[in-house]
């Protein structure tokens, strides 16, 4: 009988130590890393880099800042008043991103871990889209604390959770910005929601 007792009690030690580690295997995967692409049909694109492990986020633009040329003068050689003013109401309209970097706080990281952790696997596919021919096309990368990297392209027709990520660090860009030409380009990304 002590023998029986001696085989049960090891063999549920045995059985206790292998959940320990299964639940040790099965720790949460949070993102450490996530990338958000926005790129506006008719403005200018811009990325954000949030680096959750770290604490700080990226708004930097994916592309030189190449605004069209002036229209050509007239035959004196000026422009008119009115296309000066046209071209300079452009450039304002369309200023150049300056990026820059931000800390994050623990209630900006919780809120976008949130909304990952929320997602189902319905929320990585981003197969068979039909994208309508114009608006804001996203582009997502979040890296994971298991190595795993997930890139999710919806286009320009993101689900509602890809929307409520990006829309989310989008805000919080905003809020972290303090540049007026960064608040021009933001406000119009967040227009096409």
């Amino acid at each position: 009988m002590k023998n029986i007792l001696y085989i049960l009690f090891c063999f549920f030690g045995i059985v206790s130590c292998n959940e320990n580690d299964k639940n040790s295997n099965i720790k949460e995967t949070n993102p450490i890393l996530i990338k958000i692409g926005y790129y506006p049909s008719f403005h200018q694109p811009a990325e954000t880099i949030l680096n959750l492990n770290e604490k700080y986020l990226l708004f930097y633009s994916p592309t030189s800042y190449n605004p069209p040329p002036p229209p050509p003068p007239r035959k004196n050689g000026n422009l008119s008043i009115q296309e000066k003013n046209e071209y300079t109401k452009y450039l304002n309209e369309n200023p150049e991103l300056k990026p820059f970097k931000s800390n994050l706080s623990e209630i900006d990281i919780k809120k976008v871990n949130d909304i990952v952790n929320s997602f189902q696997v319905s929320d990585f596919n981003d197969k068979n889209l039909k994208p309508a021919l114009d608006g804001m096309s996203t582009n997502i990368i979040i890296l994971y604390s298991d190595g795993k990297i997930v890139q999710i392209n919806p286009m320009n027709v993101p689900n509602a959770k890809q929307s409520q990520l990006y829309t989310e660090i989008l805000n919080i860009v905003s809020e972290k910005n303090t540049d007026k030409n960064n608040l021009i380009i933001i406000q119009k990304i967040q227009n096409y929601n």
